[in-house]
């Protein structure tokens, strides 16, 4: 019975250390941005999960064309448009940086950093 009590507690654990993973092809992204991924939720389906493992980051660039955001994507150095409602307004990124999350062409959530 200890013994299944352990192997329990050492799965709960692990379980929680992935939770705070965000994987990507080339790197684990993991402390609070990690989790800020896992946790992060669309602000027009608050149901479901911005994140994939893999389709969110960090931009490299951000500017205003009158009431819509674009944001230039790392990975491949495009200018996506963010469609408004797919704007995260509710909390804070966790280390200053805007981010999105996109698969191809389609958005599905950005945060505004306050560092731009």
């Amino acid at each position: 019975m200890t013994r299944a009590l352990a192997i329990a507690a050492l799965l709960a654990l692990t379980t929680a250390a992935l939770a705070q993973e965000h994987h990507h092809p080339d790197k684990i992204i993991t402390g609070a941005t990690g989790a800020f991924y896992e946790s992060w939720m669309r602000p027009d389906m608050p149901s479901q999960s911005c994140c994939n493992r893999s389709d969110c980051d960090a931009v490299s660039e951000i500017k205003r064309i009158g009431n819509r955001w674009q944001a230039r994507r790392k990975s491949d150095g495009k200018w996506l448009t963010i469609p408004p409602e797919k704007v995260e307004e509710g909390r804070d990124s966790p280390d200053g940086q805007s981010h999105l999350c996109s698969v191809g062409t389609i958005v599905y959530c950005f945060i505004v950093g306050t560092g731009g």
